[in-house]
């Protein structure tokens, strides 16, 4: 069956260079053009349309307003910015709503990428319902700490970008969001950005300060309380395994590149599992505190009760966000490593060593891929990884 997109731009002259630029996807996709928020709406009344391509200065209802009522009515649809106004003001009305941002003028081959990939993670979770659910999901629970200490910060005259970055780092739902605005193309930046600091000091703290206070990233400050999950301990071990990750990733020489992308991968390896506790507290607590006392695989446990585990539902959501592709597969398969095409050392190497590591306790054998391993030969390398594990010599710095 084929994929249904629809392309929203007032220019008529636009929707014509979309038309001849797309033609070669015609055999693949059906594509619609319209020319206002409106009739785009009317559209989705009538269809299901799987992506939606808006412009973002429109007429009578802009980009902003638009995707904010297709997340509202639609929110299966992923939404796609493509607008050659770098408005910031307006990406930040629209960031929450918005799951990628494009610039115009696009590289033909770079938005049928997108827009296929997109198509790509709608099947990586096959429950509609938590596929909507994730979906309409804009911003990533934060531990309440961690948003006082940031607003605290940024009101702070004295503050360095380094400081703040320093506390985003630490932070999985921020984190994402960041990376996500940082490396849209409005911002001009021609190269991708993986590491928290570096996208303060890009942005600016003023940005910063909008992006948290517009997000509501914290409107769970008082969150809704799941038996048998703490999004502290959840914090603490995102922390440990992306620093341990980030150390692998030295240890075998990666390019800094690598060990970025290993470090935030490491950061938000588990984000999928925010979404579970967050939007079905009781289910999910339930589910996971009888697997821990069947002793049963809680991954299979998740999977029983919402048709995917938290690594598919962190893998799709973070995709659809446009983060690099080494890191949503770290994300998305780091409990099942063999099913990447993996022939060398990746972020997604380094992730799944790493939290089978920091899960180690009491000196026991980490309850990693081995086979995976050796089939990038490193299965020697797995005892130098654990030896510095032990020896205290892994911290966030």
């Amino acid at each position: 069956m084929k994929k249904t997109v629809l392309f929203v731009d007032d220019e008529e002259m636009v929707l014509q260079g979309l038309q001849r630029s797309m033609r070669a996807m015609r055999n693949d996709w059906d594509m619609t053009f319209v020319d206002s928020g409106a009739k785009a709406l009317a559209f989705l009344e009538k269809t299901p349309v799987d992506v939606v391509v808006s412009d973002m200065r429109m007429p009578g209802m802009n980009g902003a307003q638009l995707f904010a009522e297709v997340a509202k009515r639609f929110p299966k649809s992923v939404r796609l910015i493509l607008s050659g106004h770098a408005d910031q003001e307006l990406i930040l009305q629209c960031v929450g709503s918005t799951h990628q941002f494009l610039s115009k003028p696009c590289d033909p081959e770079a938005l049928r990428a997108t827009v296929r990939r997109a198509m790509e993670l709608e099947g990586s979770v096959k429950n509609a319902h938590l596929q909507q659910l994730v979906a309409r999901m804009d911003h990533l629970p934060s531990v309440p700490s961690l948003y006082s200490e940031i607003i605290e910060k940024m009101n702070d005259p004295e503050a360095a970008l380094e400081d703040v970055g320093v506390i985003i780092a630490k932070d999985p739902g921020m984190t994402a969001k960041i990376l996500k605005l940082v490396n849209s193309a409005f911002f001009g930046l021609r190269r991708e950005v993986s590491n928290p600091t570096d996208a303060v000091s890009f942005l600016g703290l003023d940005t910063i300060k909008s992006l948290v206070l517009s997000l509501n990233a914290f409107s769970q400050y008082e969150s809704v309380k799941t038996d048998g999950f703490s999004l502290s301990a959840l914090w603490n071990h995102s922390l440990s395994t992306a620093a341990a990750a980030k150390r692998i990733a030295q240890l075998e020489k990666a390019d800094l590149k690598i060990v970025d992308q290993a470090f935030v991968a490491g950061l938000l390896h588990d984000a999928g599992k925010t979404v579970l506790a967050f939007n079905f507290p009781d289910q999910y607590g339930k589910t996971i505190q009888a697997a821990q006392a069947q002793g049963a695989d809680p991954l299979g446990a998740e999977h029983e009760a919402f048709g995917a585990n938290h690594a598919d539902v962190g893998g799709y959501l973070l995709g659809l966000w446009g983060l690099p592709v080494p890191v949503v597969d770290a994300i998305a398969l780091h409990h099942q490593p063999k099913h990447s095409a993996d022939a060398a050392f990746t972020p997604l190497t380094a992730v799944h060593a790493a939290n089978a590591l920091v899960k180690a306790e009491g000196g026991t054998l980490p309850a990693w891929d081995s086979d995976y391993l050796c089939r990038l030969s490193l299965g020697d390398h797995a005892t130098v990884w654990q030896k510095e594990l032990c020896a205290g010599t892994i911290t966030t710095n």
